[in-house]
This record gives C-alpha cells, structure tokens and sequence, in this order.
C-alpha cells in the first residue's frame, strides 16, 4: 500500500453544490454561546433583532448553578433549587459533574490514576460514583432512591445543558437546531434553528470532548467546541484593534482548575472566501492565535472550599458539641453538605476581610455552630496543601511551551485576570510573587465573569455570513500531539501540538485491494488517560473489488482509497469522507472488470442464434464498440466504522445502542417534568380560582347586585363542592380534570361577571356610538353638498351618490337598532343580561368611523374634458338634483350620465 502525502482536505465539488442549493429561507438565524462551568452554567444569545445579552434564568438572574438534584422520586430541580436542596437530600444532589467527564473509572491502572479526582467529586455531598457498566470506562452516579437508579455523567450533564436550552430558546422565541454545524465545508447555520457553541478547557483530551459532546447531543444539540481561553480572546478582540500584533495572556481561575492561554492578536487584509459572499474587496480581519496553554486540573475555587470547609470541620471537633454526635461529624452527609455551602460563603468573606465569622443553624443532631476563621490561617492551610504552587504552575507551564516566542514577560502586553477565583487575594499574589508576573502587567479589562460566554457566542458567529460582524478569524489550541497508524507505515502526526490549522487532512492510499485498519492517538500517554488511541476498520474495498480479485484481474485496475482524518468536533478523533477511485488500466478489457465498470457483454454464442427478435435481430454492435463507451473510473463509499477495544480493554465512549437509550430515557425525563408543571399550574390555578370566587360572594357588593339569589346559592354551592375535592380526590387528579372542575365553577361565575363588565363599559359606549352618529349625520350633510357643487361644476368629486347613499342607510339601520336596544335595556335590571351588547356597540360605531375616515383621505379626482352635449346634459342634471322634483332613480340616472369617469373604492 502506497501512501502520499497528507494535505488539507478541501471543501469537494459535491459538497460546494449542496451549500448553494441548500434553502436560503432559514427559519431562524443566531447563536446560543454556553459556558459550562464547574459551579456555574451562563449563556448568551445572538441574533438579529435581540440585544447581544446574557440568557437570564428563572430567577432573572445571569448566572445558573451547575447542579441537578431530586426530590422525591420524581420531582426533578436545577439550578438554586438543586444546590439548596443538598442540605435536606445530599445523595441525590449531584454538582460539579463536569468534572467527571470522560473520567475512566473501574478497576483498571487509568481508573485508579483517576480515583483521586472521583472520589475529590463524591466527597462533596456524599455521591456514590460507580463505572457506567462493565464495558464502558465511564463514570455514572447512583441515587439514593429505591431503585438505587443509575445515571451516567453524560446523562446528568445533558439535564443541565437541556436546562439552560430551554431558557435560551424560551428567550429567543426559537429552537437550537438539532442538526451538527460542522459540516465538510465548516459552513454555519445551513439548517433552521439557532446554533451553539460550549466552552470546554483546553486541556481536554479527546475522550474529555467527546463526552461533553455527547452530553449535548442527548438533549438535541450538536455545538461548536471552544476552549475558554479562546472564547475570552475572541471577546477581548471585538471592541479593540490591533494595528501590530499584541501577545496577551488570560489567566482564567475558576471553580474547577486554573488554565493559562497565550494569545496573539493581529490584523491582516483578506479577500473573503466564503461561498455566501459575494464580494471580492479584501477587507481587514483580526487574527486570533492561541499559541501556548498551561493548566492545574486541581487548582482552583472548589479546592479553596474543600479546605475552608476542612478548617470549619476541625474547629467543631475540637469544640465540647463534637461529643454529643452519636455519629460522628463527617459521616453526617447533611451536614457535610451544610458546611460546604458555608465554606463557600466564608471564603468570599476572607477575599476582603481578615476574618469571617461562621453561623450555622442545626449543624449535625439539633447542634448550632458557630466559630470565626482568620485568613491567616486560611492563606496558611492553602501553602499547606500546596496548592499555592497550582496557581502558578499554568504560568509556568506556559511560558515553557512558548519559550520559542517569548522569553519572559517583557514580552507579553498584559496578563488578563478572567474567572471568579482570579478575585482572591491569595491567588493574585500567587501571581504576582512565586509567579514572577509585574503587577503592572495585570489587567482586569474583561469581564471575569461573562467574558466566556459572550466569547463564545461570538466564535460561533465568526463561521456563519448571515450574522454581520466584526471579522475575526480564531484558531483554537490542540494540547496533545495527534498521531495517525497506518499499516506498514511509521506513526506520523496529523494534527501536531499548536494552533489548530484545520480540522480535516486528507490521507491517500494508492493500490490498495483489501480492507485495512487505522489507529488514531496521542503521540504520548496522558496521565489518567494515555494514548486513546483508538482503532479503526475501513470496509468496503474487498467487497467492491470481489469479482475482479475472483477472475484474478486486480492488475487491469488502480485503486485510490481517499480518507479525511478528522478532528470534530474540535479536538476529538474521528474520520468522514472515505471513498475509494477504481481507474481502470490500457489495454485488454476482461468481463469482470467490464460489469464493475457497468458494461455490458455479448455471449459468444450470440451470433449462432436464430433470434426473431425484432431488437436482437437489428443489434449489431460489436463489443468493442461497447467497450469504448465504459467510464475510465468509478467512485465508491467507504465504511470507517470504530472498533471495539483490544481484549481486557475499556474506553469511555458511548456505544450506539447506549447513547439511544439515554437520549430516550432524557426525552421521557423532560416530557413527564412537562406533565408535573402542567398539573401543579392546573391546580394553582384553580385553588387561586377558588379563592377568589369566595371572595366575590363574601365581600363584592357590585357582585351580589348582579346577580340573583338562585345563582349565587348554585355558585356557593359548587365552591363548596370544589373546596372539599380539591382537600380530597384533587391530589391524585391529572391536569384534565383539574381544569375541568375550574371550568364547572366558570360557566356560573361568567355571566354574572359578564354583566358586570357590560354595566362598567355600558355609558362610555353608548355615549362614543351616540358621538359618532352625529358626526355621521353632519359629514353625510357636508358631503352630499359638496357633490351637488361638483356636479354643478363638472368636476369631479371625492364621493359618488351611491357610496352616500350606503352610508346613509348604515346610519339609520344602527341608529334604529341601538335605541330599540337602550329602550329595551332601561326595563331590566342589573342582575339581568344585557339586552344590548357592549362589544357589538362598540364594533359598530368603529366601522362607522372607519368608514368616514376612509372616504375623508380621498382625493379629488381630476376631470376628463367633456364635449358641449355634455355640458349640456350636466347642466340639466345638476338643476334637476338641486330641485329634487325627481325620483331617486331619476337622479341616479341624470348622475350617471353627467358625472365625471371617475373611479371610487366600493364602500
């Protein structure tokens, strides 16, 4: 097997021609940004017609805690309602699982390397974290229900990510498309719905990515992948420019680990090389290039909990209460739970103080606690544990892998202090200190906040023409080295350490007869995770060539296997795009090689048949004739389909089956949460119902009057009927006969208040119609005038006699109809219904106005020229209609005679 050399995969002729005949009328153009954090999940929206913001959750606030926990078996909570929920049910209270994505865990040497981050997570509400099952190297968290239910991170992460979807699309009026972005071509936003783009670290590794990944695809999404550090440069670079090129470095610091990103920023011309843009004018964009990244995975705002919390444990063990615990402290998941949430709340107490008192209510058994920390010893347990150095090991780690662009810190322009950790005070002067960082080579001009999240949206809208914006083109950070097995051949790096270029490469192989395999990985093993390498089989080529290796031909044919190694979403592995050219070679053509082609064969012995076949008969064409007409070359597919892992082996990817099966189970989750707040709004609805009912018959006075006594007894009674089921049967009832019982109680309570609505509105009404008559009446005078003058004139005139006439006839029909009403309506009383309806006043007196209205817009129109028997018939017209000694149709005869052409609107 021959092997040239790999070059960037371009976007093929087919897939060009699908873009451009892809429908153009997208239902919905925009993105949805989302930074996943450890503690907090934020997203933004972009689209057109909506300010640029922040996605606000139900509480109308920026930013949504990373947890999901239960109550109950299935009442299900996100956000605050989760994390307050921690301190009644810990186990079933699940936070930072993002930081067990993609983690092995098992039996197996990589499981153990990651039992110190599992059990880091466990330890927070007392979770038990078993392996997903015995065939995925995965992690699923088990609740403390009766079923001990299974759920695997990806399936908590994907209730989280579904969570923040449907505020998103709530906000936006759409939904996020549900189809991947990331087609051949890079192309963004073909389909209809919103994209979406989610933060990830950039020290993820590819099992890390595609778990995040899949997390998103079980709640129907398929985002763009962006490293925080490139999603915060992206945000820096939009209101800023760059007319020499600018190195910064973001330190981002959050709850879960530190990360480091050295960014250059620069300005170029370009001609714009999008197929939906058509022009050709270079114009300036900003380059974004990710050059160097350092990380601590441990260092960062839960560790500093997890020690403040060990500091608040430690002074109640030494207190006299710690003895009256029958089970000791530490056990008491609750109160582990409890303490954390004070930690945390302690922590940023000390980012300003010198101390912090601490107060908690029914620690552990009915026992209060109450003790002071001083930062001193808090900054103290902190060098204890080391975990200072973690602050800086991402600077240090940074300025060695770009040590061939900078050389020290002379170099950079600033240092950006991104994430809600980079606030303490100990982690700056980390920085500054044992970092070695020149405090005047700080900044903090993001925001440390929201700067991901707005970032991302951003990046995701640098790939779609239809969002106009400021161009930028970024390039994200590959960490680990990717390197390509192929049979016979050396192991060779396909996507090296660095910017990443591209996340296509076309690989070819030449001559090659049989299915083979391909083995992607990292070029080095990876603490916890090693090489992923991952194997892969690319069938369909012995099947293909089957009849012509049959007839031992091979050599009349050239093979060309073409395959795109991939890197999408960004960062994992994968290959798309596998075909397989079959040429065939001068010379003798033989049948084999002849039916793979499409040919067709004339038997030999053919010409000894007495055919009578009128066809067959006149078919004189020779097989060589035939042969002329066979194509040089065929195209086939290739299947590249992953291979299971060697024997004894584990990886973390979910299987196909079992994806299917978490994204059903995740569907039914949200359709029976659907079906719980349907029925909790249906009842609140009608216990408010009842109430205010009870309140009408108790304290209304306007309602008793008008109503009768029959009814308010009928009405009293069914209120009674409903107060008692609702105390009783209602708790089991479903949404449909919860809202039927409401709608019992409405049929009785409506028309009573339907006439108290029409006493309210009844005068005003009646005095706008009455208003409105009499400016009828003045214009149809006005204008009836104006006619007869033109006439006279021979001009012409805005009204015809018809359209008056009309008028005239609506005004007397109304005017009759509504004083028959109000006569009819002054001998009933107010618990009666009305004889005359408010509505319908009202809608006729604006169609009376809107009739005027329109006849006073008109112009006059211009008059022909008329001939001298014209002018004469008009003069006899005109004293005739002024006389009025004719009958209607007299006149409307004269008028139709001597009337100017003019043509009117009907009425």
């Amino acid at each position: 097997m021959k092997m040239r050399r790999s070059r960037v995969a371009a976007a093929s002729t087919a897939a060009l021609t699908a873009v451009l005949l892809a429908p153009q009328a997208v239902s919905a153009v925009g993105v949805v940004g989302i930074d996943f954090g450890t503690a907090w999940i934020k997203a933004s929206l972009m689209k057109p017609g909506l300010p640029f913001d922040v996605v606000l959750g139900k509480d109308s606030k920026r930013k949504i805690q990373a947890a999901v926990a239960w109550k109950g078996e299935d009442d299900r909570l996100f956000g605050t309602d989760a994390a307050n929920l921690a301190s009644r049910y810990p186990a079933d209270s699940f936070q930072a699982t993002k930081l067990l994505l993609g983690i092995p865990c098992g039996s197996d040497k990589a499981s153990a390397e990651a039992r110190p981050f599992v059990d880091r997570v466990a330890g927070l509400h007392g979770n038990v974290i078993v392996p997903a099952s015995e065939d995925r190297a995965a992690c699923s968290y088990q609740r403390a229900n009766a079923n001990s239910t299974l759920y695997s991170v990806e399936e908590l992460v994907g209730m989280q990510l579904a969570n923040i979807k449907g505020l998103a699309e709530a906000t936006a009026g759409e939904r996020i498309s549900a189809f991947s972005s990331m087609t051949s071509s890079g192309a963004f936003g073909l389909y209809g719905g919103l994209d979406a783009a989610i933060t990830i670290p950039a020290f993820y590794t590819a099992a890390e990515r595609q778990a995040i990944y899949d997390a998103a695809g079980l709640v129907g999404m398929r985002p763009r992948l962006v490293s925080d550090g490139a999603a915060v440069a992206v945000n820096y670079a939009l209101t800023r420019t760059f007319p020499q090129p600018e190195l910064h470095v973001f330190y981002d610091s959050g709850a879960g680990s530190t990360r480091a990103t050295l960014v250059e920023f620069s300005t170029q011309k370009v001609t714009p090389d999008s197929i939906l843009t058509a022009a050709s004018t270079p114009k300036e964009v900003t380059n974004i290039d990710v050059l160097a990244v350092g990380w601590d995975r441990t260092a960062g705002g839960l560790a500093l909990d997890l020690i403040v919390r060990d500091i608040l444990i430690k002074k109640f063990e030494a207190s006299p209460a710690a003895t009256k615990l029958q089970t000791p402290l530490r056990q008491n998941q609750r109160a582990m739970a409890k303490l954390l949430r004070e930690a945390n709340r302690v922590k940023h107490i000390l980012s300003a103080n010198a101390f912090a008192s601490s107060s908690i209510e029914g620690l552990a058994e009915d026992i209060d606690f109450r003790t002071r920390v001083e930062r001193e010893d808090f900054e103290a347990s902190v060098r204890a544990a080391k975990l200072d150095d973690g602050f800086v090991a991402p600077l240090a780690q940074l300025l060695k892998s770009a040590s061939t662009k900078v050389s020290s810190y002379a170099d950079i322009n600033s240092v950006v202090l991104v994430g809600g950790n980079s606030r303490v005070p100990l982690v700056q002067q980390a920085i500054t200190t044992a970092g070695g960082v020149p405090e005047s080579k700080l900044a903090q001009n993001v925001n440390a906040d929201e700067a991901a999240v707005m970032g991302a949206a951003f990046y995701g809208a640098s790939f779609n023409p239809q969002l106009k914006m400021k161009a930028i083109r970024a390039r994200d950070y590959n960490p680990y080295p990717i390197v390509l097995k192929e049979p016979n051949s050396k192991p060779q790096v396909v996507f090296p350490t660095g910017p990443f270029e591209t996340d296509a490469i076309l690989r070819q192989y030449d001559n090659v007869v049989e299915d083979f395999e391909l083995e992607l990985g990292y070029e080095h093993a990876i603490p916890i995770f090693g090489t992923q390498s991952t194997r892969f089989n690319v069938s369909g080529i012995s099947s293909a060539l089957n009849a012509i290796k049959t007839a031992g031909e091979i050599k009349s044919v050239e093979t060309q296997a073409n395959i795109s190694v991939v890197g999408r979403p960004l960062g994992t592995l994968g290959f798309d795009d596998a075909e397989i050219l079959v040429k065939r070679k001068p010379g003798t053509i033989v049948d084999s090689v002849r039916s793979f082609f499409g040919g067709s064969i004339i038997p030999s012995f053919a010409k000894d048949l007495n055919d009578t076949d009128a066809d067959a008969a006149n078919d004189t064409e020779t097989q060589a004739e035939r042969d002329a007409n066979l194509k040089a070359d065929r195209s086939l597919l290739l299947s590249v389909v992953r291979l299971p892992p060697s024997s004894g082996a584990r990886d973390g990817k979910m299987a196909s089956d079992e994806y299917r099966a978490s994204k059903d189970r995740l569907y039914s989750l949200d359709r029976a949460a659907e079906r719980r707040s349907e029925r909790e709004e249906a009842r609140n609805q009608l216990e408010s119902y009842l109430y205010r009912v009870r309140d009408l018959l108790d304290d209304d006075k306007s309602f008793e009057a008008a109503s009768k006594p029959a009814e308010r007894e009928t009405i009293s009674a069914k209120l009674s009927e409903l107060q008692s089921w609702v105390s009783g049967d209602g708790d089991g009832a479903d949404t449909a006969l919860l809202r039927l019982k409401r709608a019992s109680l409405e049929t009785l309570v409506k028309p009573v208040e339907k006439r108290l609505t029409q006493a309210s509105a009844r005068t005003t009404a009646f005095s706008k119609f009455e208003k409105v008559q009499v400016e009828a009446d003045a214009f149809l005078l006005e204008a009836r005038a104006n006619l007869t003058s033109a006439l006279a004139k021979g001009e012409g005139s805005k009204y015809s006699a018809a359209e008056l006439d009309s008028l005239d006839r609506t005004l007397t029909k109304d005017g009759k109809w509504f004083k028959e009403g109000v006569e009819a309506q002054k001998k009933r009383g107010p618990n009666e219904d009305a004889a005359i309806n408010v509505e319908e006043v009202e809608k006729r007196a604006k169609k009376i106005s809107d009739t005027i209205a329109k006849l006073k817009r008109r112009k006059i129109p211009k008059t022909r020229p008329k001939s001298a028997s014209s002018k004469t018939t008009s003069s006899s017209s005109s004293s005739k209609a002024s006389s009025g000694a004719k009958s209607e149709s007299t006149a409307d005869s004269s008028k139709s005679d001597s009337e100017p052409k003019v043509v009117h609107d009907e009425l």
